[in-house]
């Protein structure tokens, strides 16, 4: 791989500046550049590889006029933070993408779609991941594809690229015989690959809750269940459109996409269908770990019931005696009695011995 000079970022967002609502575009006509979302970075990031079969060049861009997308290596540009809209206006305005669509980007909120303008093709996908706190998160990712350039736009500079990177300086494979068809496929599958590993934790955090519940059911347990049930509701929401978006991208073939390329594609379209059967079978999961934990409590207090109700029942007669021989009238020889009080206690163990020995019998405790 052949060396670039070393450069800095020099795209510095203002502090003051802050992410929007959907409602904040109220009034503002189509393709008004407003950022939607949270901001997950604290400043703008602009890289870009050019590669061809034989080589391959990776540096910052600094300026606009570094930028050149007409010579014969394919080129890929990443930008990492969408926060600071000239920026994004400036990349757009100079590779003639649409304001619509930079419309689309800017809004962290859209739903994952496919759409083909101006000769560009355009694909927006919700993007999943855990965090360093074992949290599940999750940003917009946005891509599109043009002739000779890709450029991917994410909000933050989490590392989701990384192994195609990899593969692409390594030459692994066949990646660098391929054009940027095939680096759009192989960052989609990124993508998709970490679903897998967000779906499969939430499958082994069910198992644990699963057998908490059965040991110790508390409040606790299930409000960690309802967690889990919101975020999965959260991936089938980006999921199913995501698909949809796949579905129309196979079936309209594209021209940006080539005839020995697109195969790849139908292989996400079935990577999803799996992971949304995973996601499904999660769901029913967490919905019979609530009715476990209230069949559980429900069964918990039905034992702490019966125990009151067997205690009461034994202290019944027990009462009965008592207030018998506490009404002091003095014509009560037993009050009398030399052995009188020990007789009345010897009675008493008896009728619990005895009332033991029925409720044992009968299989009640």
């Amino acid at each position: 791989m052949k060396a670039r000079k070393k450069n800095h970022q020099i795209f510095k967002p203002d502090p003051s500046k802050r992410g929007k609502r959907i409602s904040g575009k109220t009034g503002l006509p189509p393709g008004s550049l407003v950022h939607i979302g949270k901001v997950l970075t604290d400043s703008v990031s602009v890289n870009l590889t050019e590669y061809n079969s034989k080589e391959i060049f990776q540096r910052k861009i600094e300026t606009l006029d570094s930028l050149d997308v007409t010579n014969s290596l394919n080129s890929w540009i990443e930008i990492c933070g969408l926060h600071e809209t000239k920026i994004i206006e400036s990349f757009g305005n100079r590779l003639g993408i649409n304001p619509l669509i930079l419309e689309d980007i800017l809004n962290t909120e859209h739903r994952p779609k496919f759409d083909m303008q101006d000769d560009l093709l355009f694909l927006t996908l919700k993007a999943f991941y855990i965090d360093t706190n074992k949290e599940i998160k999750n940003e917009q990712v946005s891509f599109v594809l043009g002739k000779g350039f890709l450029v991917s736009f994410q909000e933050s500079t989490h590392p989701w690229f990384e192994p195609v990177r990899s593969r692409l300086v390594d030459s692994t494979g066949n990646i660098r015989q391929h054009g940027l068809d095939f680096i759009l496929y192989s960052l989609i599958d990124v993508i998709i690959d970490q679903y897998y590993e967000v779906v499969e934790s939430i499958g082994d955090h069910l198992e644990e809750l699963e057998d908490m519940i059965f040991d110790n059911p508390s409040q606790i347990l299930i409000y960690q269940n309802r967690m889990i049930k919101k975020d999965i509701n959260s991936i089938k929401k980006a999921l199913l459109p995501a698909l949809e978006a796949i579905n129309k991208l196979n079936r309209n073939k594209p021209e940006l996409i080539g005839k020995d390329v697109i195969i790849y594609y139908n292989d996400i379209d079935d990577h999803i269908l799996q992971i949304l059967d995973y996601v499904d079978t999660h769901r029913e999961l967490s919905a019979e770990l609530k009715e476990n934990y209230l069949s559980n409590l429900t069964l918990r207090m039905n034992q702490v019931m019966k125990l009151l109700t067997i205690i009461t029942t034994i202290f019944i007669p027990l009462t009965f005696i008592a207030g018998v021989y506490g009404m002091n009238f003095q014509n009560m020889p037993e009050l009398t009695w030399k052995y009188g009080y020990f007789a009345v206690l010897a009675l008493m163990f008896i009728i619990i011995a005895g009332m033991l020995f029925y409720f044992r019998k009968k299989k009640w405790i």
